[in-house]
Parts: structure tokens; C-alpha cells; sequence
């Protein structure tokens, strides 16, 4: 009799439960991913990246202003690869007038922004994204016409990915953080007499460089 039981006994326990290679469904479940999304072409956080030299230092005319109003694109490559971008907007944010040198936190609103922060990650390719300030501060050290330096200053700038074509944020999307970057460069007079988008829209132009504020370094 003991033994007949101690066969029921073996029987049952084989009969529970399964293993991975059988498909049962008593293995391991693997961990769900943390973090960001793994398709994010920017880094969680850009360290320190010290002086930048400009891939972009442009002094633009403001649509439908002839030229009484400018705004200001200074844009880098970053030790990733990727673009970021420091848009200067008058009469918009902090700017009651022209754009002026001085210390101004990020703003986050892509169409009445006057300090914008922007990003682009693996540009030309198909997985491309577009960010957009969130937080942080931009010192503005050096501006004027063109010939002269262009220098400004990213502190601790956040930007979350937004859509490319109307620019709102991304729920759960990709995010970024540039602890510092300095871009410095040289001012170029672009002008242009175009309309484009971005902080209350922006001349566009023709040729290699552009007034066109849809653009993010160069075209």
C-alpha cells in the first residue's frame, strides 16, 4: 500500500507545473524595460560638453519686420552627433524689445517661447526625433551684429521629444538632459523674407543657410 501511494505521489508531482523548454508556464518572466524608451537617439543625460564651436550663428530677420527685428539661431553638434539649438525671440518670454545678452530660464511653449531650447537626434534618418525645452537656463554672454561673437550658455536644459509638425510633447516619449554647454561661434547675417514657425515665426531663406525656423542646424 505504501508503495502504490509513493507512485500516486511521484505521478502527481510530475503532472504540476511545466518548465520554460516544455512551455509551461512556471519559468522565469523577463524583467519589463526600464528607463526610456530604447529607440531614443539622445542620451538620458549629455554630460558637461564644455565650449561648443556654432554650427549655426544667425542673425534672422523677423517676418513682415523689413528687417527692424531680428531673431537669433546658435546651434552645435554635440559629442553624440546629435543638434541642439538656442532660439532668441524678440518681444517674446523675457524680451520686451530686441533680443539682449543676460540669463533667462528655458521656455517651454514652441510658439510664444523668446529663449527656446531644441534638439535634434539622428537627423537624416528615419528614426529622427525632435525635442523641445522643458526646464533650465540659457546665459546669453555675447550677441550682436554680424563679424562679432555669438556665445551662449545651457545650464542644466531638459527637453522631452515633441511632434515635428505641430511641436507638442510626446506622452511618454523620449527625454534628455544637457547638464552644460557653451556654443560659441561668429554672427552671420542671414536676413531672409520667408515665414517659417517656432517663437511667432521667422524669415526663411534659400541656399546652404536659412532663415527658416522650422530648420534645426543646417538643412
Amino acid at each position: 500500500m505504501r508503495t502504490l501511494l509513493a507512485s500516486l505521489v511521484l505521478m502527481a508531482s510530475a503532472c504540476t507545473g511545466g518548465t520554460p523548454e516544455s512551455g509551461g508556464d512556471d519559468g522565469p518572466t523577463p524583467d519589463a524595460p526600464t528607463g526610456q524608451q530604447a529607440n531614443c537617439p539622445l542620451p538620458d543625460t549629455e554630460p558637461d560638453l564644455g565650449t561648443l564651436p556654432s554650427l549655426t550663428a544667425h542673425r534672422c530677420n523677423v517676418d513682415g519686420s523689413q528687417g527692424m527685428k531680428k531673431w537669433y539661431r546658435l546651434s552645435a553638434t554635440m559629442q553624440s552627433g546629435d543638434i541642439v539649438q538656442i532660439e532668441l525671440w524678440p518681444f517674446h518670454g523675457p524680451f520686451t524689445g530686441a533680443v539682449t545678452t543676460g540669463s533667462f530660464p528655458i521656455e517651454t511653449d514652441y510658439n510664444t517661447c523668446g529663449v527656446c531650447l531644441r534638439a535634434l537626434g539622428d537627423k537624416g534618418l528615419a528614426t529622427a526625433k525632435e525635442y523641445f525645452g522643458t526646464g533650465g537656463m540659457i546665459n546669453i554672454t555675447a550677441l550682436g551684429a554680424a563679424g562679432s561673437p555669438f556665445t551662449a550658455t545651457i545650464t542644466t536644459g531638459a527637453a522631452a521629444e515633441v511632434n515635428a509638425t505641430n511641436k507638442v510633447k510626446i506622452a511618454n516619449g523620449c527625454t534628455t538632459t544637457i547638464a552644460k554647454a557653451t556654443i560659441s561661434g561668429t554672427m552671420e547675417n542671414i536676413g531672409g523674407t520667408g515665414t517659417g514657425g517656432g517663437g511667432g515665426g521667422g524669415g526663411g531663406g534659400g541656399g546652404s543657410t536659412s532663415c527658416d525656423a522650422k530648420q534645426i542646424g543646417l538643412p
